[in-house]
């Protein structure tokens, strides 16, 4: 009787301490999911830093020349944090251009690329900063042979007002990973002290079969309003959101300023819409 009382209580104890760790991100198991995090109502009136984000589907493929298109839209936006996504750099079908050097050079902008070897170059994806940059952080995710593509984290760490510190970047999940993608992505987040935002193409909808979001909601927010996010794709007629930017806000530093609507007709060859958002950054604590 006593040694059954042991191996209960034994258990208990083994659940009670999985459960009190909101941090443990454990692939093997998915019914367990972080807390939600909540967001009270912001009656800050101190100084701020307004900062505009974007996230671009860069997938031209073969057509090189609309390349140039593409970066006159960008441009037409004038975003101060830009993730771009599917991107080549150098690769043949780019004509040797690294692209994401070329779009840092025209907006004047800082650029970190992370990808992998394709094409006589490579493919993935870029985070860019119109402030100084302190740190990259460059990860490849987890991939199955045979199941797609490898998929990669790029993240810069940059100074967007004096001593005041955000990470920027973002990802193309692998549909068949993603879940445990996401899981690899918050381990590399969970610990940064500075707000984050990761941005890009979590490749679901959100919902009750959202497989990643649920993962990613427990320490991001949302950029998007009450309503639901901006569909962004197909262009001819919009179905689904396929861009994402959200936010992981440790210390209560951002407060979301408004979520753009795309332009009616960007003049590019890409079937994705672009997604914008803008916030402003506290100054003050």
């Amino acid at each position: 009787m006593k040694k059954s009382i042991i191996i209960i209580i034994a258990i208990f104890a083994g659940v009670f301490t999985f459960n009190s760790c909101s941090k443990s991100y454990d692939p093997g198991d998915w019914s367990q999911l972080p807390d939600y995090p909540t967001k009270e109502e912001d009656s800050y009136d101190g100084p701020t830093q307004t900062i505009k984000v974007m996230s671009v589907n860069m997938a031209l493929g073969n057509n090189a020349g609309n390349f140039p298109t593409m970066v006159n839209m960008i441009k037409a936006y004038d975003p101060d944090l830009l993730f771009l996504r599917q991107v080549d750099s150098k690769t043949t079908r780019a004509n040797g251009i690294d692209r994401p050097q070329v779009i840092a050079d025209e907006l004047g902008m800082n650029v970190f690329f992370k990808g992998r070897e394709y094409g006589g170059g490579h493919f993935g994806n870029a985070a860019l900063s119109k402030f100084p940059v302190t740190e990259e952080i460059g990860e490849f995710l987890t991939f199955v042979p045979g199941s797609g593509e490898q998929r990669m984290l790029a993240m810069v760490k940059t100074e967007v007002s004096e001593g005041v510190f955000v990470y920027f970047g973002g990802t193309e999940l692998q549909p068949a990973e993603r879940r445990v993608q996401a899981i690899d992505i918050l381990r590399v987040t969970e610990e940064l002290e500075d707000p984050v935002f990761l941005l890009g193409n979590f490749n679901e909808q959100d919902g009750p079969n959202a497989e990643a979001l649920p993962y990613l909601k427990g320490t991001f927010n949302l950029a998007c309003p009450a309503a639901g996010c901006t569909f962004n794709a197909p262009k001819a007629n919009p179905n689904g959101v396929y861009d994402y930017i959200t936010y992981q806000d440790p210390n209560d530093k951002i407060i979301v300023d408004s979520f753009l609507e795309p332009f009616k007709n960007p003049e590019t060859a890409n079937t994705f819409y672009p997604t914008v958002a803008t916030f402003k950054i506290k100054l003050e604590d």
